[in-house]
């Protein structure tokens, strides 16, 4: 058992991306390895952020934890399921998360959504209900932070908030730990104004895409 308390947690905002690679192929394994387009430029600890065929993959900001020539090998991507991943059908590209930005003055991190949904499938004999799990609500976080225009981060959200394309969202937690996820992005530019308080914004980032958590 570990405590970890949420003083130091870092998060960032991706601010600069490669060009997009090719990947014409993809394995059914408990790591998917991906074959990438020659001169692709990847390495051992890039996060990528990544187009798929196989829908559960597609969009989603991933590690890379082996590089062998032009084969790379997604950290805890599992895609054993070929009836979640149908053999053959996951291929399409991949964009190196080149830079990232630091989004400074958080005062409170607020995750919401991701709770299971579940449909009814009582019959007229159960005495007790009976439910399935379906699909989960969409996830997001809120992050209010401590006003200023003029801090880094403040015109790539702004970038990221008015063109509507998924950015991805770094959280480095004080364990070390991490967690990585695509999402869009809003910013509240007219601040909350309260007597003998500091301005405050809200930072809301919807996920596009299922989120992935590493340990280290």
């Amino acid at each position: 058992m570990a405590i970890t308390l949420s003083t130091g947690t870092v998060v960032a905002i991706a601010s600069t991306y490669g060009t997009s690679v090719s990947m014409t192929a993809i394995s059914n394994a408990s790591q998917a390895v991906a074959t990438l387009a020659a001169g692709h430029g990847v390495v051992v600890g890039d996060f990528l952020e990544v187009t798929s065929g196989w829908d559960l993959l597609n969009g989603r900001i991933v590690r890379v934890v082996t590089v062998a020539t032009n084969d790379i090998t997604f950290e805890n991507i599992n895609t054993t399921s070929t009836s979640l991943y149908a053999a053959g059908a996951g291929t399409g590209s991949i964009r190196r998360i080149t830079a990232w930005t630091n989004i400074t003055q958080i005062q409170n991190i607020a995750p919401g959504g991701g709770e299971q949904q579940f449909v009814d499938v009582t019959t007229i004999v159960d005495r007790t209900q009976k439910q399935i799990p379906t699909t989960r609500s969409a996830q997001t976080i809120q992050l209010q932070v401590l006003d200023d225009p003029a801090l880094s981060y403040y015109s790539i959200v702004t970038t990221a908030a008015s063109t509507a394309v998924p950015t991805a969202l770094r959280m480095i937690f004080p364990n070390n730990s991490r967690l990585v996820a695509n999402g869009y992005w809003s910013l509240q530019t007219t601040p909350n104004v309260a007597a003998n308080a500091p301005l405050t914004a809200n930072i809301d980032i919807s996920f596009s895409a299922e989120p992935v958590r590493y340990s280290t």
